[in-house]
């Protein structure tokens, strides 16, 4: 029998959140640091070949 989450004990309940909370912080964070990545080649770019300011 599968292990829904009707079937899920306290514990479990409490683990399961706990580990999506800290999924949804690594993500984040992966986002992050892509946008910050592109944004920093984006302005090395720009300032390269002239066009900035």
């Amino acid at each position: 029998m599968e292990l829904t989450e009707s079937h899920w004990s306290d514990e479990q309940k409490a683990e399961f959140l706990r580990r999506r909370r800290a999924r949804n912080f690594l993500l984040l964070a992966a986002l992050g640091g892509f946008c910050l990545i592109v944004y920093v080649i984006a302005l090395v770019k720009l300032h390269e070949y002239g066009q900035m300011w």
